[in-house]
């Protein structure tokens, strides 16, 4: 009998990965590469992260599969209800990365609200009181209004540390939620905010939740900041709004497409930063995600995971 086959389509941990290798045959193989038409039809897991696409297709190619697991949070890569229909079982781990992604939306707001620039050579006393001077913010972030669009798990945690900031909170979201945030209409949070982001899931209905009418509410000065997913925005108004808004800034670390088209017009603007999605890019959230291996065996036992997304 042949030993159960996990193809890993894209990089995990070094630890998870061998875990999983002492238990079942394990190959490391992208989609595109030779070798994987031949492995996909005998195996019975599927290790996917972000862009590896699980759809009726890569299904229909793959007779053997029992478990897709996507590590990570996002399921907009696989199609969940494909997968149900087959009898196959998709597992995540729905928190893993969810304190980076506080931590680089935080780090973020801070560094727009309160850019600290450090010395990087010796000062006579009076340059040094200049550079003081300059130094000097207008405020701090405490009685800053932030405007969380999505109080999810992560959304959820931003607001606690934002509160701890001293912040004043709000949200949105299409739930009702018992909060310490405030509650408001999506039109009157993007009015009152300062800084805005975005938690939102990947479901349909979000594409371009935030285009030239939403941009049309926002501070001239307002700080956006995306870490959800990059069709949540629409780019051509981003564009519009950053350059007609020079006060304003705009850091997205998610896009659509991803890698970002080189002819986008929010590339080299002075008040926008783009990231190469990476908020969740420590290593400690990415050993965190390779753990779905754990789930990954226990479907391939014959025993229920203990993160099932479907």
């Amino acid at each position: 009998m042949s030993p159960l086959l996990a193809i890993v389509t894209e990089p995990l941990a070094p630890q998870p990965l061998q875990w999983l290798s002492d238990r079942c045959e394990v190959v490391q193989c992208g989609t595109s590469d030779a070798q994987f038409d031949e492995l996909v039809t005998r195996a019975q897991a599927l290790v996917v992260r972000t862009y590896t696409k699980v759809d009726q297709q890569l299904l229909d190619r793959a007779p053997n599969l029992k478990v897709v697991a996507r590590a990570g949070v996002g399921l907009d890569n696989i199609d969940l209800d494909a997968c149900k229909a087959r009898g196959v079982r998709v597992v995540h781990t729905p928190h893993a990365n969810a304190m980076s992604v506080v931590e680089y939306t935080i780090s973020m707001m801070m560094q727009a609200l309160r850019p600290i620039h450090p010395i990087t050579q010796a000062l006579d006393e009076s340059s040094w009181h200049h550079a003081r001077e300059d130094a000097i913010t207008e405020s701090s972030v405490v009685d800053t209004t932030l405007g969380i669009i999505g109080l999810g798990y992560i959304g959820s945690l931003v607001a606690l540390a934002a509160s701890g900031l001293g912040m004043h909170v709000v949200h949105n979201d299409l739930r009702q939620i018992e909060a310490l945030s405030q509650a408001l209409s999506l039109e009157e949070l993007l009015k009152v905010a300062r800084v805005v982001c975005l938690h939102v899931d990947g479901r349909a209905s979000n594409k371009h939740l935030i285009s030239s009418d939403q941009f049309a509410l926002m501070r001239r000065d307002v700080v956006l900041i995306n870490a959800s997913r990059g069709f949540v925005i629409d780019p051509h108004a981003a564009e519009d709004f950053a350059q007609h808004n020079p006060d304003a800034q705009l850091i997205f670390d998610v896009h659509d497409p991803e890698p970002i088209d080189p002819d986008s017009g929010l590339l080299g603007l002075p008040n926008v930063i783009l990231t190469p999605h990476i908020a969740a890019a420590t290593r400690q959230a990415k050993t965190a995600m390779s753990w779905v291996v754990r789930d990954v065996h226990a479907v391939l036992e014959g025993q229920e995971p203990i993160h099932p997304a479907n």
